[in-house]
């Protein structure tokens, strides 16, 4: 038995026969492609009609199973499934006795159909898993699937720590618990009997939904029968039930959103102020403050007609705040920002609305009569004109997208197998006259069911800022993948209470590594996100986190296209990539983030003796570099580590190139919505990777154009020999049709972990060296991360570029946590410079010098080998240097001596074992302490 840790509150049982699945290895192959637009209408070559009974074979691992009490069998698209039209696979079936039999390559499938009822039930039907994807087994109907990997539901509105996915624990329908489509045991069933369906496409047409017409008991089952291979289950899932859809380029960056009554004046101070402290901003959200309010009769208790609070719906400026919003929003286009306005519309339109008269006209009520509009959601001419009359025309002064807000209830009357939460999200994100020329849809809004991956991206609502808080949302996150929701934005900070700078650093460490980075919080004075109105230490920290999600958005978009393709989110469970190994599922808040990155937020505060945070880590097999360590470990192993409040545990696949935007090459505004003009590649080289390749996707950002093939693909190929370390740059895979692709654009490429090279040329030409690598082109050496950073000029992209670095060569020196050992030399020289005249720069020098050491390298590549080679005894002598500093506060030096002694245990530890015990969560407080599913050996 296997104890895996986890969430309060939160208990599932996962049942796995490891004996069974310790020798599997899942294959990693590129998706099946798309066949064409949805048909929900399946290929009669599919079909199997046995009585009342139908079985679509949809793939070799999905089926379709519809059980009728009259033979009448539907094949409109539901809310979930959109799309039955697939290639049929081979299968095999026929009936002898009564008995009916179907088999595919996976699966084999029986139905009694003389035995009784002929209803489904667990006498008459059962499909066995013929262990093609590493596991056997079977299931019936009533079957509990008791190693469900879990999904995802509708919010986390007021959850302090953690709240229990298990939806058969759950007893609350409003939160439209979801189960994942993925099991240990190898299948998971899901229930369409009673979804909502859609109206029949008409070309031209916006699609409606409708309740489904069926007899009580009639059955409409889906059942995914894929192992272990998750990615696979997956992607079938969105064969049949739509393709994640791409968000624009533009929502990867830096989104401001903050509950409060800013004017147009206050906003743009806001914008001065990011530039002024060096921070990138792509998106401004705008709270409800910024329509007409009536907060005096609110707190009064005052409804409106709707009988609502008060000023909770609108749809008009406050033109107190926003006397002229067309200038204000085209100020912030001439920044490059993206605004987006929040709305709870449950109250209609009511007369106070500056559109009212229109809306009242159009309604069918006579505007002087004052009577509000009520909001219909089951109506789709009320909702075309909702958009039409109410929102359209703020849109057209600069709105790109709406915060939906949908607070009131999920009770609210709509169609049956329907709830508010889920049409509100169909509405926004598909309404036709809503997005103009072929611009890409986006919404932000909560989950409303299976199928809303269709509908990205999510608003997981108002949490409670603690830290038990900040442990689930990691988890949560990467779960809702297992039902293809892969955009969950957070409020970063937490929502309903000041925090402290440390709790708020840490949060905004793991948005950086987050599918949507967005602060946000209360309307409180003391409830501040502004990371400049934190201490200066915390401050850098996070403006350092901010600067590289911003530089990252080349790599996560990249992700994000590669999961429109495959159906599989690119922050998933490590578990979609080591399904046969246990600890895979034992590290709830780590998680896949790409192709390349394994993430482990700490979700821990800093034992103040230490001034570290404990956070295990579980290292996958393979080799990783620890990013901001330079440290290499080997997996499979399990590391105790403690982390600085500086520190972000982000390890990369050994030899991988990661495409970033280069910090200062773009504008610190809006730089997220652009093909970038300077394309950066940094290479994890080690010693024993010969060579590596990636692939950069682009595309214009902002339309639906790349789903007629218009974008383009970048590939880079890494290589190192004996001598010399080189990066190929090809000329760009671009579709004809994409015509705004950049015709020339610059690299700068970064080899990491690499010696100083003896020279260095592009394209065949030599390249100078410039210590600060300000000339184009040149190179320079960062010693405080072992690097060498290469700036090209600018050249067509139509051709292929080559950087090689003779003399340069990864080694395993430079792979110890020299990069981690610098930065803690830095902070504690800061440390004690601060406790003047406590002690002296004389009685420090060793902390001194080894702070320096990166700089001195920088300065002087050829003093490299010399300077690496030195550091230890250095760094131990700095360590003797705190420990005899008498005069200084003795809490202060043990926690120096802390820092500094982790950091030399790390670098001397094997990086094939774990340097240290496993840590148990002794720094948490008792009340949010994780309690893990258990796995047990069927």
């Amino acid at each position: 038995m296997l104890k895996m840790g986890a969430w309060s509150r939160s208990v599932a049982l996962f049942m796995i026969s490891w004996a069974v699945i310790s020798t599997f290895a899942l294959p990693r192959t590129d998706p099946p492609p798309r066949y064409g637009a949805d048909n929900p209408v399946a290929n009669p070559k599919a079909v199997v009609v046995v009585g009342t009974a139908r079985f679509t074979v949809l793939t070799a691992r999905l089926i379709r199973m519809e059980w009728t009490s009259d033979g009448a069998f539907e094949d409109a698209a539901s809310a979930t499934f959109t799309n039955r039209n697939l290639p049929v696979p081979q299968f095999t079936s026929g009936s002898s006795n009564g008995v009916f039999t179907l088999t595919t390559s996976a699966l084999s499938l029986t139905y009694n159909y003389v035995s009784g009822s002929p209803e489904f039930t667990p006498d008459n039907l059962r499909v066995q898993l013929l262990g093609q994807d590493g596991l056997t087994g079977s299931w019936a109907p009533n079957t509990t699937n008791t190693g469900n990997l879990l999904g995802t539901l509708r919010t986390l509105d007021g959850v302090n720590g953690a709240i229990n996915l298990n939806c058969t624990q759950l007893n609350n329908p409003s939160l439209h618990c979801t189960f994942g489509l993925i099991s240990t045991l190898g299948w998971s069933l899901v229930d369409d009997s009673s979804n909502a369906l859609f109206t029949p496409a008409v070309s031209g047409q916006w699609q409606w939904m409708q309740a489904r017409a069926q007899a009580s008991g009639d059955i409409d089952w889906y059942f995914f029968g894929h192992g272990l291979n998750f990615r696979l289950a997956l992607n079938e899932f969105t064969l049949v039930a739509g393709q994640i859809p791409l968000p624009p380029r533009f929502a990867f960056g830096i989104w401001w959103s903050r509950y409060w009554a800013y004017s147009d004046i206050e906003l743009m101070e806001l914008v001065s102020e990011y530039e002024i402290h060096d921070t990138p901003l792509d998106v401004l959200v705008t709270d409800m403050d910024w329509h007409i309010t009536f907060y005096k009769e609110a707190y009064q208790g005052k409804k409106d007609q709707a009988g609502q609070t008060i000023g909770w719906t609108g749809f008009t400026w406050d033109d107190n705040l926003f006397p002229n919003p067309q200038a204000f929003l085209q100020y912030c286009k001439s920044k490059g920002l993206h605004n987006t306005l929040n709305l709870h519309p449950a109250s209609g339109v009511q007369p106070w609305e500056e559109r009212y008269p229109q809306m009242a006209k159009a309604s069918g009520i006579d505007p002087n009569s004052q009577k509000y509009v009520p909001l219909q959601l089951a109506n789709q001419t009320a909702m075309s004109l909702l958009y039409d009359v109410m929102l359209r025309p703020l849109q057209e002064e600069g709105i790109d997208f709406w915060w939906l807000d949908w607070q009131q209830g999920e009770n609210w009357p709509v169609l049956p197998g329907l709830n508010p939460t889920f049409i509100l999200n169909y509405i926004f994100f598909t309404y036709p006259g809503q997005w103009q020329n072929g611009r890409r849809p986006l919404l932000f809004h909560r989950w409303g069911g299976l199928g809303n991956h269709r509908y990205q991206i999510g608003f997981s609502g108002d949490v409670v800022p603690a830290w038990g808080s900040l442990n689930f949302q990691p988890y949560f996150t990467a779960t809702a993948a297992n039902v293809g929701f892969g955009y969950w934005s957070h409020d970063l900070g937490g929502h309903t209470l000041p925090e402290t700078p440390e709790l708020y650093t840490r949060w905004v460490q793991w948005g950086a590594f987050s599918p949507i980075f967005r602060t946000h919080c209360t309307k409180a004075a003391d409830n501040e996100r502004r990371i400049w109105a934190f201490p200066l230490e915390y401050f850098f920290i996070m403006r350092d986190a901010i600067q590289l999600r911003a530089s990252l958005v080349p790599y996560i978009y990249t992700a994000a296209r590669n999961a429109h393709n495959t159906g599989v989110a690119f922050l998933h469970p490590l578990y979609y990539d080591w399904a046969n190994l246990k600890e895979a599922y034992s590290f709830p808040t780590e998680y896949v983030y790409g192709d390349d990155l394994v993430v482990a937020p700490v979700t821990h505060f800093i034992n103040n003796a230490t001034g570290l945070a404990p956070n295990n880590v579980w290292v996958p097999p393979g080799q990783w570099v620890e990013w901001f360590s330079g440290k290499i470990w080997t997996g499979p192993q399990t590391l105790g580590r403690s982390f600085a409040i500086d520190d972000i545990p982000v390890f990369v696949k050994a030899g991988s190139i990661i495409p970033q935007t280069p910090t200062g090459s773009v504008p610190l505004t809006g730089s997220a919505q652009l093909i970038p003009p300077v394309l950066g590649f940094t290479v994890f080289a080690t010693p024993n990777i010969s060579s590596s390749t990636t692939n950069v996707y682009e595309d214009d950002g902002d339309t639906t154009s790349y789903l007629t093939n218009q974008y383009a693909w970048t590939t880079a190929t890494f290589t190192q020999t004996a001598n010399q370390v080189s990066l190929v740059i090809n000329a760009v895979n671009k579709t004809s049709t994409f015509t705004t692709f950049p015709a020339q654009r610059s690299f700068q490429v970064t080899f990491s972990n690499v010696f100083p090279p003896s020279s260095v040329s592009f394209n065949g030409a030599n390249v100078p060296y410039d210590a600060f690598g300000e000339a184009l082109p040149s190179w320079k050496y960062d010693g405080e991360t072992l690097s060498l950073i290469v700036s090209t000029p600018s050249v067509p992209t139509n051709k292929a570029n080559t950087v090689v670095a003779l003399g340069s060569k990864s080694d395993p020196s430079l792979l110890n946590g020299f990069i981690l050992q610098v930065r803690r030399a830095s902070t504690i020289k800061t440390l004690l410079d601060q406790s003047f005249p406590a002690v002296f720069q004389e009685d420090y020098e060793a902390v001194i010098d080894a702070a320096g050491a990166g700089f001195r390298i920088t300065s002087n590549p050829a003093s490299a080998r010399s300077e690496l080679a030195a550091y230890p005894a250095l760094f131990a002598q700095a360590i003797k240097q705190i420990q005899g500093l008498s005069n200084l506060n003795a809490n202060i030096r043990a926690q120096a001596a802390s820092l500094m002694s982790d950091a030399m245990a790390l670098s001397s530890a094997s990086s094939e074992h774990a340097p240290f015990p496993q840590l148990a969560d002794h720094n948490q407080p008792a009340q949010q302490k994780m309690h893990i599913p258990i796995v047990k050996d069927l």
